[in-house]
């Protein structure tokens, strides 16, 4: 299985793993109600770091899993939410965007942030252009036509999704940075995809 010049390994069960262990946590911290305090009466869940983490490190098939399993979950532990057929739809349109946001952050991660491991600073730089790509011309615009499309007298509009969102993001960036700090490089590294023909840049990124 190809995408464009790079090729899907065949060994895929490290992109599996990613994905249940992303989603078991995603899982837990939602049934604990667990949040991290980013300021005064602000929270943010660990969700979205979780995701984005998975994406770039598993690949489609991680994030696939990711976001599958909690809805999985969720009809597991509470099947009275999917009795109510609106809900239902909903749940499914959210997953089928996370899913498509998602993808944009694995691909983004594999093309642009991959080769430059070596450089932190960029590596870094870069992050936080793709996590910003990932909520602010992705995930919320998708969001937002979701919600006016299902709830028209919600009255959603991309600014206000904006603002609400953005100490999300930024603790979901500097979160995730601290991590990608924290992991050597060698572990940064997109476990998904191989180039046809390894480059000596991509050589040299394996052997640290």
């Amino acid at each position: 299985m190809k995408l464009g010049a790079l090729k899907v390994k065949k060994t895929i069960w490290i992109p599996i793993v990613i994905g249940v262990i992303s989603a078991v946590l995603n899982i837990l911290v939602s049934e604990v109600h667990f949040a991290i305090p980013i300021g005064p009466n602000a929270f943010i869940g660990i969700v979205e770091i979780s995701n984005t983490l998975s994406a770039s490190l598993g690949g489609p098939i991680a994030l696939i899993i990711t976001i599958l399993g909690r809805i999985l979950a969720n009809f597991i532990l509470k099947p009275e939410l999917y009795s109510d057929m609106q809900f239902t739809l909903l749940a499914i349109a959210d997953a089928l965007i996370h899913i498509v946001a998602l993808l944009v952050v694995a691909i983004s991660y594999y093309r642009f942030l991959y080769p430059r491991l070596n450089k932190t600073g960029l590596f870094l730089a870069g992050w936080w252009l793709t996590v910003g790509v990932y909520y602010y011309l992705a995930l919320l615009p998708l969001q937002t036509i979701l919600i006016n499309f299902s709830i028209p007298s919600f009255g959603a509009t991309y600014p206000s999704f904006a603002r609400i969102f953005f100490p999300e993001f930024l603790g979901t960036s500097l979160i995730t940075t601290l991590i990608w700090l924290a992991l050597p490089v060698h572990y940064r590294r997109s476990m998904w995809v191989k180039l046809g023909k390894e480059s000596e840049q991509d050589g040299a990124v394996q052997d640290q």
